[in-house]
This record gives C-alpha cells, structure tokens and sequence, in this order.
C-alpha cells in the first residue's frame, strides 16, 4: 500500500511516500479502506516529536480518517465489510489503509458523506466533550470561541449554539467571521487589541460565562480578561504555538476557573489506555453528532482536499492559518490535486435531538 512514513524527527516536508506492506489485523480491530484523512497541527507536532504522546520510529502519521471496512478481526461483531465508518486512530491513517480498534470506529450515516464525516472523530468529538464534559455548557450562556474558523473552532460554534449558548466567535479576519456567522455565531469580533473592550460593550461589561480556546499564547491572555465573575476557560490547545501564562490574581478576582481538556485521553491517548472505559459514552456522543450532521444541523466545512502525494500542501494549508474548517488528505477517493469548496450560506436546522 502507499504510506506517508515518518523515519526521523523533524518537519513534516521531511516525510516519505513509500509503498510498504499492509498492517496486520491484530484481536479487537478493524482495517478500514482510507477515502479520507484529516490534516492537522497536532500531527505536525507528533512528527517533529514534540507531542505529548511517544511514538517508535518509524510510523504512518495520521489520527483521523473516514473510509469503508475492509476486514474485522474474528472477535469484532460490530462492523463488517463495507460498511462506511470514521475512526480514532493511534496512527496510521495517511495510507491507503489503516488499523484500528472497534472501541473508537463510528458507523456513518448514508445521509453523511465520507469527507464530511472525516472531522467527527477528533475535530467535533473534541468540541462537543469540552463543551459538555469539560465546560457543563448550560443553555443561555455566553460562550466565546477563539480560533473560531479552524476546525475545533468552527466545530465548537455550530455546537455551542445547538447547545444554546449565544455565542461570540473571535477570529483574524473578515472572511473567517463570515464563517463563523454562517455556521450559528450569534456575534463575530476581530481578534485583534480592540477585543476585550469590545466583549465588555456587547456584554454590558458583565463579560463571557465560558471560553473554548484552541489557540493560547495572546488569544488566550485576551480571553482571561474577557471572562465574567464565575467564568471558565476550557484549553484545548495551543495552534498559535505558545503555550500562555495564567495571571493568577485575575482568577481570584474574578472566581474564575482554567481547565485544560485533552480528548486524546478518551480514545486511548493517555499514559493509561482507556479507551475502552470510555468507549459507551464517547459512542454516544459520536451517534449523537452524526444524527445532528445528517438532519443538517451541523454543517461541518471542508477548507480544502490534497491527494496524497501533496500531503505537505495540505500541512502548509493548516500551518498558513488561511482554511475556514478542516483541510482534508484524499487517498482512497482519488480526485484532483486540490479542491476548495465554496462554502454554503444555508441555514443551520433545529430540530434534532439534543445532548
């Protein structure tokens, strides 16, 4: 099969396309057919060796893909040949085919299309557990977003306000508010040195209950004064590359709470695997999202699509900060070098059923 190879620490332009053998079915696990994977910051971090998580060199990068089954080992009841399916992955997905365990692979709805479904497994089921685990997101709350175009922000947009939060979404530019907007913000502001006084004039300087922060460093400096008294920052990450300071007398005065949320602890990335402690309620919640995606309650933005062979085009895409949702790789799909999808001003429905 082809496979993207990580043989070395360091940039992601640094990394192979190579034939190399199948990976074997091992107890508990499924081979999936890979249409799509998605490209990420976090993998840039993992290949250059700087992620939270070890890995043995070499290795097959890529931790989010949607595809068809292809085999299920014998003890997998679940899942069969040709079923559509998106999945979790400890590695492996930029290749035509991928290895992973049935506890984080979720079937996909007929009325979902495959690189639709390739942002689910990380990219939504990330936003919706900080929201709803991590954050106890109540209907009526403020809830600000940074990063809001990316795709955990984009993601944390649409669901906060299918949650019912009226939802502030910050972000560098026109185009990437429009995004926002489009997708369920019910008010847009520029990330820029204006911010905070802004939030506290459409708050009646009362400030957010919440913040979702994807982004850290100066985004996340902004955010602890744009909280109210009680508020809460949930950290899901830190695209901008720096990793703040928490002023701590700002939390006193303001009671306020910083929580960090690593959904990689749920799908097995933790120190301790436990994913299968965690695998019913993740399931659920990933039913749950794709139910919302099919009703056409959640519109999740494709930015671009490479195919394989430009996989560094799609990384430098996410690096460059430009793309409006997730940036895909196409491997098992085939298609054109690169794609960019208009995005639809459409109306998000109500409707379905809530969390």
């Amino acid at each position: 099969m082809r496979a993207v190879v990580c043989e070395r620490w360091g940039h992601y332009r640094d990394l192979s396309l190579r034939e190399m053998p199948a990976p074997p079915l091992r107890p508990g696990t499924v081979r999936i057919g890979v249409h799509y994977a998605a490209a990420s910051f976090g993998t840039t971090v993992m290949v250059a060796g700087r992620y939270q998580r070890a890995f043995e060199l070499p290795f097959v990068p890529g931790v989010e893909v949607s595809g068809v089954i292809l085999e299920a080992a014998d003890d997998v009841r679940q899942f069969s040949p040709g079923d559509r399916v998106c999945a979790a992955l400890d590695h492996g997905g930029l290749a035509d085919e991928a290895i992973a365990t049935a506890h984080t692979v979720y079937p996909v709805p007929d009325e979902v299309s495959l690189d639709i479904a390739a942002a689910m497994p990380l990219t939504y089921g990330t936003a919706c557990a900080a929201l709803r685990w991590a954050a106890r997101l109540r209907r009526g709350q403020t809830l600000l977003v940074n990063g809001a175009a990316g795709g955990v922000g984009l993601a944390a947009v649409e669901i906060g306000r299918q949650l019912g939060a009226e939802v502030v979404a910050v972000a560098g530019n026109a185009d990437k508010l429009r995004a926002a907007e489009q997708h369920g913000a019910a008010h847009t502001l520029l990330a820029d040195d204006e911010l905070v006084q802004r939030v506290k004039a459409l708050t009646g300087r009362r400030g957010v209950d919440l913040v979702i922060d994807p982004v850290g460093g100066a985004a996340f400096e902004a955010a602890l004064h744009c909280l109210a008294q009680h508020g809460r920052i949930v950290v899901i990450g830190f695209a901008s590359g720096q990793v703040p300071q928490i002023a701590a007398n700002l939390l006193l005065v303001k009671n306020a709470t910083v929580t960090g949320f690593n959904f990689g602890q749920y799908v097995g990335w933790g120190r301790v695997d436990e994913r299968q402690r965690h695998a019913r309620r993740v399931g659920a919640m990933m039913r749950m999202l794709l139910d919302w995606t099919a009703g056409g309650v959640l519109r999740p933005a494709v930015a671009a699509r490479f195919e394989l062979a430009r996989f560094a085009e799609a990384f430098d895409e996410v690096l460059a900060r430009r793309s409006v949702g997730r940036v895909l790789i196409e491997i098992g799909a085939g298609g054109a070098a690169v794609h960019r999808p208009t995005l639809s001003p459409a109306p998000i429905r109500s409707g379905a059923r809530r969390a």
